[in-house]
């Protein structure tokens, strides 16, 4: 174990969410931060302002308005299922609005006891995305950092009309952010690079904290490839290609670009003895079209990446980075991916993947087919990841960032 902390000093994760189970990319980010934590020595609680719509139990509410969930040594996730939180986010969905509601609340310190007693027991503070922001009270003059996913105004330009309305205000927030936070954690130099911009003291480390994965979440049986295969009808001989996404804009609209593609190549496809498995919440129901089949939702992608031959990340558009790539490499699947979709890593094309744009994906596939046989592509996956372990393994990464500051290391506070 880490010596970082020795002292066990108390971690407090404010997310506007539930975490645990990690469906999404946002989920995988913020558990890898805080799983990593634990397994330095620290005890870390994960405080989730609202539930998922199966949490909300009524006997559960109305006995304790909260869950306690202990995810793994010195790792807990506290869930607040109080109705004022929970009728604010189903209200915020179905009017297509943004957590400015939870913003807001934070801000004026409307939050639960509960909330108060882990504020009051903790440390260390971390802000997951600036939509929970520094709660007044005491215990705002401790070390409070902020984790940025991405830069939300900028996803909020490239969202609906009725979130795009909310962009202004929330690059306010993030310009704002410097002089709130004692440091940021971004994922991205993109992200860094505007924060330092507003940071003209430069008070500011921003040590960054990548969308690494935790290798060993991935792990899986040895007869889990052949199983998952089957379910899915995709035959020895075949190669699976799978794209995995939430319901999440830039995905979906990938997700309706890959679909013109597999109608328009459906044969040339079955020639080359290609499927593609889209997988995850970017659908709303499963399907099949072709050579194409999607499962929606699924309680664990581990095992499907597990049956997969290359890893896809088609998007074009969005901001931070893309947590689908850094699993592709973690399960040593080979990756095909435009551009745009490894912003935030240090992959190169043709060394470390295989890039594509526009209508450029086919010639990759035909590529991926006669270039190389299973085996030696399981090899290139093996040496891409072992070049690109410190910046997509999870734990390294929280390691050397909280590293650089002296909060997490010092025994005082």
């Amino acid at each position: 174990m880490s010596n970082y902390g020795s002292h066990k000093k108390n971690i407090l994760i404010l997310s506007g969410f539930r975490i645990f189970p990690s469906n999404t990319g946002g989920h995988v980010h913020t558990g890898g931060i805080a799983r990593s934590l634990a397994r330095m020595g620290y005890r870390v609680t994960v405080y989730s302002l609202a539930g998922r719509k199966g949490d909300y139990d009524l006997r559960t509410v109305i006995r304790r308005g909260y869950t306690v969930d202990q995810i793994e040594e010195n790792l807990v996730e506290e869930t607040n299922l109080g109705l004022r939180y929970g009728l604010s986010q189903t209200i915020g969905r179905r009017l297509d609005r943004p957590r400015v509601w939870q913003y807001s609340l934070l801000r004026r310190g409307v939050i639960p006891n509960r909330l108060r007693q882990a504020l009051q027991a903790a440390d260390i503070i971390l802000s997951d995305m600036p939509w929970c922001p520094r709660v007044p009270g005491v215990w705002s003059a401790k070390p409070w950092f902020l984790i940025s996913h991405n830069l939300e105004h900028v996803l909020l330009e490239q969202s609906t009309e009725s979130y795009r309305r909310y962009s202004a205000w929330m690059q306010d927030v993030e310009r704002n952010a410097p002089s709130e936070y004692r440091d940021i954690f971004p994922c991205a130099q993109v992200d860094r690079d505007f924060f330092r911009a507003n940071d003209p003291g430069g008070k500011l480390r921003l040590p960054m904290i990548r969308c690494g994965v935790d290798p060993k979440a991935y792990l899986v049986p040895k007869d889990t490839r052949e199983r998952i295969r089957a379910s899915l009808g995709i035959a020895t001989h075949e190669k699976l290609v799978v794209f995995s996404g939430s319901n999440f804009g830039p995905n979906v609209e990938a997700l309706t670009t890959l679909k013109g593609f597999s109608d328009r190549n459906a044969d040339q496809l079955g020639q080359l003895g290609i499927k593609i498995l889209v997988l995850g919440s970017v659908v709303a129901t499963p399907f099949r079209a072709g050579p194409l089949i999607a499962t929606g939702r699924v309680p664990e992608v581990a095992p499907y990446f597990a049956a997969a031959d290359l890893g896809l990340n088609p998007v074009t558009r969005g901001s931070g980075a893309n947590v689908k790539l850094f699993e592709y490499l973690a399960t040593r699947l080979p990756v095909v991916s435009t551009g745009f979709g490894v912003r935030g890593t240090d992959l190169e094309p043709d060394t470390d993947y295989l890039r594509y744009e526009g209508d450029g994906l086919l010639d990759v596939l035909k590529f991926f087919v006669s270039r190389r046989d299973g085996a030696q592509w399981r090899e290139f996956a093996e040496a891409v990841w072992t070049r690109h372990q410190r910046s997509c393994d999870i734990q390294l990464i929280v390691e050397s960032a909280v590293g650089q500051r002296s909060e997490f290391t010092d025994s005082r506070t």
